[in-house]
């Protein structure tokens, strides 16, 4: 592609943005995405951002100051009006596609060493969130689906960072998108899973043992009394 074409591609309008984005959107991110005080912008952020917020429920939000959580907004968009206003961000620049995740002969076992190296340290072993040094809160992940980790992983919502290729491969975030699957059911190997509660279930057992034991203590006591 020579120079003239370089120009004139440089010349060509921002694409049209429909209607449902101008209802939406525009108000925060301006009428091209180029973004205001109320909203970033949306031009390099990628289709696979625009899809992550969009099918998660994190966005529109009523008011800009909200935290961008799964399930705040108020809106429920049907597959076709994601698509559409998928299309058109991701058509505003260069930025990350939605992915095409096939967890077929990913490794759990792998899945499991990088999401406890890159992923626990904020969403904690079990996947089930916590709070960080700076008062946001890593979100549980057991709504995920296999697409949105992989694309949480490419676009780094909110304060998590994000992963690039060389970071983190296509088949290495296969691999943790399968692991974060299994953690929604994981297998109980060891005989009861006591909710998947981690620590606080022993600690719990060992309270009520405990009390038992101090009941049934002065229980005999009262008797040697009488």
């Amino acid at each position: 592609m020579g120079p003239d074409a370089d120009r004139a591609h440089a010349q060509e309008p921002p694409p049209e943005s429909p209607a449902l984005y101008q209802q939406y959107c525009a108000s925060c991110h301006g009428n091209e995405g180029q973004g205001l005080y109320r909203g970033p912008s949306l031009v390099d952020v990628g289709a696979a951002s625009a899809d992550f917020y969009l099918r998660t429920g994190r966005m529109p939000l009523q008011e800009p100051d909200q935290q961008a959580r799964r399930g705040v907004s108020e809106v429920n968009f049907t597959d076709a009006q994601v698509e559409l206003l998928v299309d058109y961000v991701g058509s505003l620049g260069e930025g990350p596609e939605v992915p095409d995740v096939d967890l077929a002969g990913t490794s759990l076992a792998r899945g499991g060493e990088l999401f406890r190296l890159n992923c626990a340290p904020c969403h904690n072993w079990d996947g089930k969130g916590g709070a960080m040094v700076n008062l946001e809160n890593a979100p549980q992940l057991h709504d995920a689906t296999p697409i949105q980790v992989a694309e949480s992983i490419r676009i780094g919502p909110g304060a998590m960072p994000s992963f690039t290729h060389e970071a983190l491969s296509e088949d290495e975030v296969e691999d943790i998108a399968r692991y974060v699957a299994y953690l929604n059911r994981p297998e109980d190997r060891g005989g009861y899973g006591l909710a998947h509660w981690g620590p606080a279930t022993e600690m719990l057992a060992g309270l009520l043992g405990l009390a038992a034991l101090l009941l049934v203590t002065g229980w005999l006591g009262e008797r040697e009394r009488s």
